[in-house]
């Protein structure tokens, strides 16, 4: 099971690393949901069940924000909200309930979940893309953390790398200077 979980995380990176590389919000939003849905089956064919049920709760999010986003309207602190109590809800059936295990890592990812949650409703992407940072810096623990598939690793990795870059290339390198830059 490690090695389709290998290969799904490395179509996950490909399309979450690419997703920082655009210059429309709808179109990194759609590329970072479809990122997760490939992350989701990493987790369930390595057992790593909340951060599968937090993706999913991470999936919906994209995709509300996403759907905001097309209509040119900003995201009530209502969802940023729900997805925050939703996570906790899901950590809490998953963890306590379920397992019957409380795992610091897993409150770190919960903290990451979070943060993903009133990171993404920034409508501004140059500043979405550096508050963003902290979110992922927290993946990326997590998963080293729980000796995730290596590629799950490697694409919070690349994602953090890419988005480091795509700030370089936005605010440095980009002759026509628009809103998007800070």
């Amino acid at each position: 099971m490690r090695e389709w979980a290998f290969a799904v995380s490395f179509v996950a990176m490909l399309l979450i690393g690419g997703s920082y590389f655009h210059k429309k919000k709808s179109l990194y939003l759609a590329f970072q949901a479809m990122g997760i849905v490939f992350l989701m089956a990493s987790y369930l064919l390595t057992k790593e069940y909340f951060a599968m049920v937090g993706l999913g709760i991470g999936l919906a999010r994209v995709l509300t924000y996403f759907f905001y986003e097309k209509r040119d309207q900003d995201v009530s602190l209502f969802w940023p909200i729900l997805f925050s109590v939703l996570s906790v809800l899901a950590y809490a059936i998953v963890n306590l309930c379920i397992l019957q295990t409380v795992k610091a890592a897993d409150v770190l990812y919960l903290v990451g979940l979070i943060a993903y949650a009133f990171v993404f409703r920034v409508r501004n992407l140059t500043v979405m893309r550096y508050l963003s940072l902290i979110p992922t810096c927290l993946s990326v623990i997590y998963n080293v953390w729980i000796a995730a598939v290596p590629f799950v690793i490697v694409s919070y990795a690349f994602e953090f790398t890419a988005t480091v870059v795509a700030i370089v290339k936005y605010r440095y390198f980009t002759k026509e200077k628009s809103e998007e830059t800070l």
